[in-house]
């Protein structure tokens, strides 16, 4: 997960530098801009659950790995599907952050909602939850 964020960033970084990502066609199969806020946002929630879970970075990953492909089922997406709609968005660095955004905006007010009094930024994407919903996909 780190990766895929990190990879967000720097699409986003590199769009702002570079036209020749705007090129990225928009593919046929393209994971439409709602449901890709839910996959990334149940995503972020993943990673935060799993990282909290395991220190030790080769179990870190080898959980992601799994957990997230379970995770991508669940929503009827494949991986190859996901990487093409995430080239797609990254390449549009507005879209991408408005997607991000939107992420924020909704993690924060469920952080209200059950009392917890973390306010999130672009610098801290990242929520400890304990949603059982999110531990259903977590792959040990």
């Amino acid at each position: 997960m780190k990766k895929l964020i990190t990879c967000c960033v720097l699409f986003m970084l590199l769009g702002a530098c570079s036209d020749g990502l705007s090129g990225i066609s928009k593919p046929n199969d393209l994971i439409p801009r709602d449901t890709m806020v839910l996959i990334l946002k149940d995503m972020s929630l993943l990673e935060s659950h799993v990282q909290a879970k395991y220190v030790h970075v080769s179990r870190f990953q080898e959980t992601m790995k799994r957990s997230g492909k379970k995770l991508l089922d669940s929503y009827g997406v494949s991986h190859d599907r996901f990487n093409r709609s995430m080239d797609y968005y990254g390449s549009r660095q507005d879209q991408m952050q408005s997607i991000y955004t939107e992420i924020l905006d909704s993690l924060n007010s469920e952080a209200i909602i059950v009392g917890k009094d973390i306010k999130m930024d672009t610098n801290s994407f990242q929520l400890q939850n304990n949603d059982p919903a999110i531990k259903r996909v977590i792959v040990h």
